[in-house]
């Protein structure tokens, strides 16, 4: 879809025919279908077009309802964050989702409280108990269960609780940003002998009253997507009123305003002051043409592409020709990776010589096992610039599985580090590439305790199944010739009877990690077995010594 004034208007007029679906039964079966195409058609415009919808959060469409307005206040405020923290569009479309979903089921309700007409006594229940009965709608639609039945179910704390007197901890960042935008809009859309707020005012004020690490951030990145793009500030120039279109450098592209009326755009360099505030507008062509005339600079937030990166990951796992040259060839187009092998050069030879140059480095560390860590640090980098709401709490994950793999070979196998620890970098970026809105903070535990199938790394982090053709494709299209990675894929795809020894010890590998990092029994009766065994072939007794090792290995806290 390309944006344009039709479809900015229709962001509107979509936006109102769904909050109205609620009040046909008939009609709610293609309730979740139509805010899943919304959640869409927002998060394409604002890729092309953030300055427009900038612009309508201090604008009032006079031809909508408080309620619609206020909707699409939440659906860009959410969409504006997830762009400010370059969340991609699948996370960034089931927030939408969600802050679309908060008022689908009172939207007359909404209405007439925004216009202070009283509500009867069961719709006032109806408004309190909104979210409840939007996720049973969504469960009788057939809704996937996820996110957003997730974030609906907690959104109305979440709302109080990012603000108070006591600092309340908050796990679930997706909901910290509907929560986040739902304040904002609320105190940005206009209503009668309710104070607005400008939108900084709104910023501002959240900002300082609240608590929360994750939240002030988000508030901090959106001020600055806000800055980049400061469509609807009102400002005077030359006297005259106008209201700024769009930036680019130093120029500032203004529509002179007569009578709440764009008149023409003008173009200048000369520094520009202005205030921000809400207005009521009735002129199509402020609130929907003007934001495509030729004479603005055009402007698209540009998607990251990790193809390149696949495909050098492909050639290095290539051993039809296995020769240092063809890896340093590779290698020399990223200068992280190269640090990387004369740092890791430093463990893999026992007089702990410096490398004095790449080749010297790759010749060093070993043919198979420098591939194995080429690849290993691009994935690493593709992990750490897909941006994530759980971000933070992925790294750690990482980080810990790559603490449990040096643990365990630490005392025999230890030249096999980048044999384990690799694809488990493939696999995490697989699930954050394919499936980043599932991904959570919280595991999933296994409900069969007697399952023929291993843990899957996917409960690590959060998800209950995704879909297993699309990895095996990915491990054929990037590491068909990795013995390692088709281990990791035999313990995702296979049963326990079509395991081998190597699958074992990453099924130990899963196992181990997940149990010392929640301290709870996960695992089947078989995998706890295939877990001993594994670990006294590496010569541990137990598992009991070895979470007494890896307890060693962690950071020591002294209170004194």
């Amino acid at each position: 879809m390309k944006a344009s004034p039709t479809q900015l208007k229709k962001l509107f007029e979509h936006s109102h025919q769904i909050l109205r679906l609620y009040y046909n039964k008939e009609k709610w079966p293609i309730i979740y279908p139509s805010i899943t195409q919304l959640a869409e058609r927002f998060v394409q415009c604002y890729s092309q077009q953030p300055g427009a919808l900038h612009a309508h959060l201090h604008f009032y469409a006079k031809h909508q309802g408080y309620t619609t307005n206020l909707v699409v206040n939440q659906c860009i405020l959410v969409t504006a964050i997830c762009y400010a923290l370059k969340f991609n569009k699948e996370i960034t479309e089931s927030l939408v989702i969600a802050a679309i979903s908060d008022q689908i089921c009172t939207s007359n309700e909404t209405n007439k409280l925004a216009a202070g007409q009283h509500l009867t006594e069961q719709a006032q229940r109806l408004v309190q108990n909104r979210h409840a009965l939007a996720v049973k709608m969504l469960n009788k639609g057939n809704v996937p269960t996820g996110q957003v039945q997730r974030i609906l179910a907690r959104l109305d704390k979440y709302a109080s609780a990012i603000t108070g007197i006591n600092a309340i901890p908050l796990y679930d960042n997706p909901s910290i940003i509907v929560a986040i935008a739902m304040r904002i809009a609320k105190a940005i859309t206009p209503r009668p002998k309710v104070k607005t707020f400008s939108l900084n005012q709104a910023i501002k004020s959240l900002y300082l009253s609240c608590y929360n690490e994750f939240a002030q951030n988000a508030l901090c990145e959106l001020s600055a997507q806000l800055f980049a793009h400061p469509s609807g500030l009102s400002v005077s120039y030359k006297n005259e009123q106008c209201i700024v279109l769009a930036k680019n450098g130093n120029i500032h592209y203004l529509a002179l305003m007569v009578e709440n009326k764009a008149r023409r755009i003008i173009r200048t360099s000369q520094p520009i002051f202005g205030d921000y505030r809400s207005q009521i507008i009735s002129d199509p062509i402020l609130l929907y043409k003007i934001w495509f005339n030729e004479q603005l600079p055009k402007n698209e937030v540009k998607a990251l592409d990790d193809s390149e990166n696949l495909e050098s990951i492909a050639k290095l796992g290539n051993t039809k020709y296995p020769d240092f040259k063809q890896l340093e060839k590779v290698v020399t187009n990223f200068e992280h990776i190269e640090q990387a092998l004369r740092t890791a050069a430093k463990q893999y030879n026992r007089q702990g010589q410096k490398a004095g140059s790449l080749r010297h480095s790759l010749t060093m560390v070993g043919l198979d096992t420098a591939a194995l860590l080429c690849q290993r640090v691009l994935l690493e980098t593709m992990i750490a610039n897909i941006s994530h709401p759980f971000a933070s709490d992925i790294i750690n994950k990482y980080a810990h599985v790559n603490k449990i793999i040096t643990l365990l070979i630490s005392k025999k196998h230890s030249e096999k580090f980048e044999f384990y620890l690799c694809p488990f970098a493939a696999f995490i970026y697989f699930l954050l590439h394919q499936h980043p809105e599932k991904v959570m903070r919280f595991i999933q535990l296994d409900e069969d305790e007697f399952s023929s199938k291993p843990l899957s790394i996917a409960q690590l982090f959060g998800l209950k199944d995704y879909q297993h053709d699309s990895l095996i494709d990915y491990v054929s299209n990037y590491f068909s010739e990795s013995f390692s990675h088709r281990a990791l894929l035999n313990t995702e795809t296979k049963t326990k009877s079509q395991l081998n020894d190597v699958d074992k010890e990453f099924v130990a590998i899963k196992y181990l990690a997940m149990t010392t990092l929640f301290d709870i029994d996960l695992g089947t009766p078989w995998q706890k077995q295939t877990t001993t065994d594994v670990l006294k072939h590496f010569e541990w007794e137990n598992i009991d010594v070895f979470k007494v090792a890896l307890l060693d290995l962690s950071p020591h806290c002294v209170i004194e």
